[in-house]
């Protein structure tokens, strides 16, 4: 299961959309950094015996204080379940935030000696490393509701990515100055920043009317650079694609449709994806969009403790 752990948190790196490095396991069973817009420190313990470990191991985890992301991987049964849940019933008192940020990554008990099962547990852990540690963690709670809520905010085409990436580049001072950066009228920009902040691309900071893009902007916007490469997409970034029911593909479509003819394609997945690059191509044909660098100012996730990890 570690070995299975560390594979999949290696191989999703191809998406290149974050960076995957090893690191010094120290007394852990694995060990892993973790980059996207912040680097993660990830170590672990695999649970591979019987329940009379399991206190020594979420032991270790929660007072190695000096790692972001502990993770303890276990098979789910009733005792094992019932023994972890009260470890940390009683550690949440003393080391809330430790508790806060372990994942607990379960798969089913299963026969090594059988391909089927041991293809059946490989899926399920990979399926929490992308759905918790690279969606939830690295790209800062990135779902596709939140895709979707921004391609619902694109009728001006082309202006809601570009005010995106100006905004994650170089601050937010006051509409006319965004405007001015744009072209655009300030008034016309008002609602699409609002769209934004709906979708959490954006954070308005307490007490004022500024606003900062957040980490789930700049994972965003480094899709948005890579499918605006013109080629097709690694079987990684496919894969995560399809987590926000932008399709599975990896080909580039030939043609993208003039805004006209999407008025007519469905709101599929496909369509959305053909949506999005639409709205690429715009950003950077209509408003000077530049979607190649990537050196944001992005709010700080540690700015409120533990409110950075976990839906």
């Amino acid at each position: 299961m570690t070995e299975t752990f560390i594979d999949v948190a290696r191989d999703l790196s191809r998406s290149e959309l974050y960076g995957y490095g090893e690191a010094d396991r120290g007394t852990f069973d694995f060990a892993c950094c973790l980059t996207a817009n912040h680097a993660r420190q990830v170590i672990g313990q695999t649970l591979t015996h019987h329940a009379a470990g399991i206190d020594k191991d979420l032991a270790s985890l929660l007072l190695e204080s000096t790692t972001d992301v502990p993770v303890y991987l276990y098979s789910y049964d009733a005792r094992n379940e019932g023994r972890i849940q009260e470890f940390l019933h009683r550690a949440r008192r003393s080391l809330p935030d430790r508790v806060g940020l372990l994942r607990l990554f379960r798969y089913p008990a299963f026969d090594a000696d059988i391909d089927s099962e041991r293809t059946a547990v490989a899926r399920a852990i990979r399926n929490q490393v992308l759905d918790d540690l690279v969606m939830n963690i690295l790209f800062g709670r990135l779902q596709a509701a939140d895709v979707s809520l921004f391609l619902q905010g694109t009728s001006i085409s082309g202006l809601l990515l570009a005010a995106l990436e100006h905004i994650a580049l170089n601050g937010f001072f006051n509409f006319p100055e965004l405007g001015r950066s744009l072209g655009a009228n300030p008034t016309t920009l008002r609602p699409r920043v609002q769209t934004l902040l709906t979708a959490g691309l954006l954070v308005q900071m307490p007490g004022n009317s500024m606003f900062s893009a957040t980490p789930r902007a700049g994972i965003f916007l480094r899709i948005c650079s890579l499918l605006a490469r013109d080629r097709g997409a690694s079987t990684e970034l496919a894969y995560i694609l399809d987590r926000l029911d932008l399709g599975n593909h990896r080909t580039h479509p030939s043609i993208i449709p003039a805004e006209s003819e999407l008025l007519r394609v469905p709101y599929s997945a496909d369509g959305k994806r053909l949506r999005l690059l639409n709205e690429i191509r715009n950003a950077r044909e209509r408003f000077g969009a530049d979607l190649t660098s990537f050196g944001f100012q992005l709010a700080d996730p540690h700015a409120e403790p533990g409110r950075w990890i976990g839906r």
